[in-house]
């Protein structure tokens, strides 16, 4: 099992997607962005480093808002 992030952002009605680039799995698919919590890594600091790393934005990362489990 892997532990996830995804963020939900939501400006002037405008809701912010990824498109997964070429070569990886369901290339082309539209995502939230967000990424893998690595090791003793919270998930709020995984996702406020995947902004970063991804989209070169800095942000202050809210309430979380649900979880879920797939497989």
């Amino acid at each position: 099992m892997k532990d996830v992030t995804a963020a939900i952002i939501i400006l002037e009605d405008k809701v912010l997607l990824t498109r997964r680039a070429p070569g990886e799995k369901h290339a082309g698919g539209w995502e939230f962005p967000g990424g893998k919590v690595e090791a003793g890594e919270s998930p709020e600091t995984c996702l406020r480093r995947e902004l970063l790393e991804e989209l070169e934005i800095e942000t202050t990362i809210g309430e979380k808002l649900t979880e879920s489990i797939h497989t």
